[in-house]
């Protein structure tokens, strides 16, 4: 079959490799503002496209000359991977079969744009990969297929992304033959069981020490690498943490020096940080950074 691809993130990649030979255009996002210095740039999915010498539209809405486009495609089905915007009803009509929708959840459990990230803040153990048939709703149409995974205590959402991405790809292309022979069916998601993973934002990685310290290592894996606290002013990304186990009393943002372990006090419990990046700086372990940052007695983590 001729298949147009929807995407932005590199996160697409292995599913838009595992489809190259039948991918006829691939819809991606806008370039924008990446790193540190700003720079415009294509995303991932543009610039791999761009590579592979494949038609690619940018684009952030639906417009004349984006039906236009698909319209010239001929294609006869449309697979989307975090391309970050809901397609409209024209474009769901153009290809023969539709589209389909690779989810990173079982659905109808955490629809939305950050299942993976929600799933770890949650505390869950198990989450997996779907994929359903896009209607007009936030991840609402009929499912054909889906394949579990379970979420390791160590899992971060980066990781687990990219691992589930691959394990997409088998499932993908058993739905892809199913459609194509005629053999594959959807099947309405379940009224029940239904929750929601809404956008991150920016306030949710900074690390509020008042909260338990369960909650504090799931944020760390959940939001890695993007989860800090503030010391002495500037921005310290927290890379690494587990909870720490320590039978000690500590006032939440207070850390102590236990056997060369750093050791941050919670509202409940304690954190062991084990790896940081200083802002400007690159990654390095918590030893590494001590031998740096000289902590002095009575500073806190805010």
């Amino acid at each position: 079959m001729r298949i147009v691809f929807a995407g932005t993130p590199d996160v697409g990649i292995p599913v838009l490799e595992s489809i190259q030979p039948n991918v006829v255009g691939v819809l991606t996002r806008p370039d924008a503002q990446v790193g540190r210095g700003r720079e415009v740039s294509p995303s991932a999915i543009g610039q791999w496209a761009q590579s592979n010498s494949i038609d690619i539209f940018k684009a952030s809405k639906s417009s004349p000359e984006l039906v236009v486009w698909l319209q010239e495609k001929s294609f006869d089905i449309g697979v989307v991977v975090a391309y970050g915007a809901l397609l409209p009803s024209e474009i769901l009509s153009i290809p023969r079969h539709g589209w389909i929708n690779i989810h990173f959840s079982l659905l109808p459990q955490l629809r939305g744009a950050a299942p993976v990230q929600r799933a770890i803040l949650n505390g869950d153990t198990l989450t997996g990969v779907t994929v359903f048939q896009l209607d007009q709703g936030m991840d609402t149409g009929p499912i054909f297929g889906s394949s579990t995974r379970e979420i390791s205590p160590h899992d971060t959402s980066d990781g687990l992304l990219a691992a589930l991405a691959l394990q997409s790809v088998p499932l993908l292309d058993q739905v892809l033959h199913g459609i194509e022979d005629g053999t594959m069916r959807a099947h309405s998601q379940e009224s029940e069981g239904q929750s929601y993973a809404p956008k991150i934002s920016k306030d949710e990685y900074r690390i509020l020490w008042d909260r338990p310290s369960h909650f504090i290592a799931r944020q760390v894996r959940a939001f890695h690498p993007m989860t800090y606290t503030q010391f002495r002013g500037d921005r310290l990304a927290i890379l690494l943490a587990s909870e720490a186990g320590l039978n000690v009393e500590i006032s939440p943002g207070q850390y102590v020096m236990d056997a060369g372990r750093l050791i941050v006090g919670t509202a409940f419990g304690a954190i062991e940080i084990k790896a940081v990046r200083p802002a400007g700086k690159k990654e390095m372990t918590t030893e590494e950074w001590l031998r740096g940052a000289r902590l002095i007695e009575g500073e806190r983590f805010e």
